[in-house]
């Protein structure tokens, strides 16, 4: 289907994450086995699609690729004959992630993102899954031999909602582990990234390294102590003493991996722990956001800029492209159905693992046992999704109101029905017409 292709139909569901979408079309720009096709741009918001459509065509008149642009307020006129659909969405977009955060703080809940556990998730969930398998049902007539490939979160849940109740090829990607893998490289033994070979396994945002080697040598019992000389440890403390208490280093970060711990969110915990990433105040993302806006202001006004999204967004979404396309074997981290790979985690959940990616496919790796206490959370919330996603697809609140009351963070929440009917209330307009009732 696209070995030896060089030309290919992209779609952006959600093309309105301006700088994301320019970075991942950077990236596609920057293949050298990529000579042009159609980038196909969909966000119901005309006002923030068509001054991301107009960057995008002066980014690719840059290159001089041969692609030709468009933009589309609705998926359906966008579809056809697709052979990849990039979701990077979010319903309700920035204004909804930061309600859902203020409503989870007056319950008491604090989260640090609030975009794949904890009640914030619980919500995005309900807000996203539906649109997910209305479009890959689209797909199944408009492109029914495409790709999806989600960045949207929660990943876990998009995935297993794709792979689950469709017939869709798709996977999804987090720059996570990847990312923390090189700032280990980096700044903990002090070797370039590509030195530093690992394998992790996990779910996303909560993923554990149980291999790290240098030069053929094994470097894990060294990590504690060179953690703790490097001012690592300080940088990333909760990281550091789950490391100690399940053995295991994690990613990517503590933004996400103190959110499956809701310890580390009490206010106590993280006043002593001096944590920088305390509750969601949106202080970082705003800050990153008027970045992002000063990079397309730069390419809007000036036709200038163009490095800052050609330089490679870090994203993996182009190896697995170009595997297919020429045969060469990559591996990435991917979000997949679990099928014996991760085997003391249940089967029919999604769990992040190394994938191997050629002309055939993607090939998930099987990495054996986890440690006992690292698979019992990795299901927890691979069953916390279960539920969830059958709540979003069919309206049953039992099942949202379960999720809510297994959820690590609703632990600090007095009434987590409450928080739940508070949630759904205030997205109505946002959720499928089965939650009016």
């Amino acid at each position: 289907m696209f070995f030896g292709r060089k030309r290919f139909n992209f779609v952006f569901v959600g093309a309105g994450s301006s700088v994301f979408t320019m970075r991942l079309v950077g990236d596609i720009l920057g293949e050298d086995f990529i000579e042009g096709g159609e980038i196909r741009l969909v966000d119901i918001d005309e006002k923030v699609l068509a001054p991301v459509a107009k960057a995008v065509s002066k980014l690719v008149a840059h290159t001089g690729k041969a692609f030709e642009v468009s933009a589309h307020t609705h998926y359906g006129t966008a579809l056809k004959e697709a052979d990849f659909v990039v979701f990077t969405y979010a319903v309700g977009g920035y204004a909804a992630w930061k309600r859902d955060i203020k409503t989870c703080t007056r319950f008491g809940v604090n989260q640090s993102v609030g975009d794949t556990i904890g009640p914030g998730a619980v919500v995005r969930i309900l807000r996203s899954i539906p649109l997910a398998v209305e479009i890959a049902k689209a797909m199944e007539k408009a492109c029914p031999h495409a790709y999806i490939i989600n960045y949207t979160n929660p990943e876990g849940a998009q995935c297993l909602a794709i792979q689950k109740y469709t017939n869709i090829k798709s996977f999804g990607l987090c720059h996570g582990t990847p990312d923390t893998a090189a700032e280990l490289a980096e700044k903990v033994f002090g070797v370039k990234p590509e030195k530093l070979a690992y394998r992790a396994a996990g779910v996303n945002h909560l993923t554990w390294f149980t291999d790290l080697n240098i030069d053929g040598k094994d470097v894990y019992p060294q990590l504690e102590e060179k953690l703790l000389s490097s001012g690592f440890a300080k940088k990333e403390p909760v990281s550091f003493q789950l490391m100690k208490v399940f053995g295991l280093y994690s990613a990517p970060g503590d933004r996400h991996v103190e959110e499956f711990f809701s310890t580390f969110l009490r206010d106590k915990v993280m006043d002593r722990m001096n944590l920088a990433w305390k509750n969601n105040d949106f202080v970082q993302v705003d800050s990153w956001r008027a970045r992002d806006a000063e990079l397309m202001k730069e390419i809007l006004e000036k036709d200038s800029g163009h490095a800052h999204f050609l330089e490679g967004s870090g994203e993996t979404a182009t190896h697995f492209i170009r595997s297919l396309a020429t045969g060469e074997v990559t591996s990435e981290m991917v979000n997949v159905i679990n099928q014996g790979y991760i085997s003391n985690i249940r089967d029919g959940i999604v769990v992040e693992v190394p994938t191997f990616v050629d002309r055939f496919g993607l090939h998930p790796q099987h990495i054996g046992e986890l440690p006992a206490g690292i698979a019992a959370k990795c299901e927890s919330l691979g069953r916390e999704y279960l539920l969830l996603v059958d709540a979003a697809l069919t309206g049953d609140r039992q099942k949202a109101l379960q999720a809510m009351y297994l959820d690590p963070l609703c632990a600090m929440c007095d009434d987590p029905e409450g928080l739940l009917d508070a949630l759904i209330q205030e997205n109505l307009d946002l959720l499928p017409e089965y939650w009016q009732k």
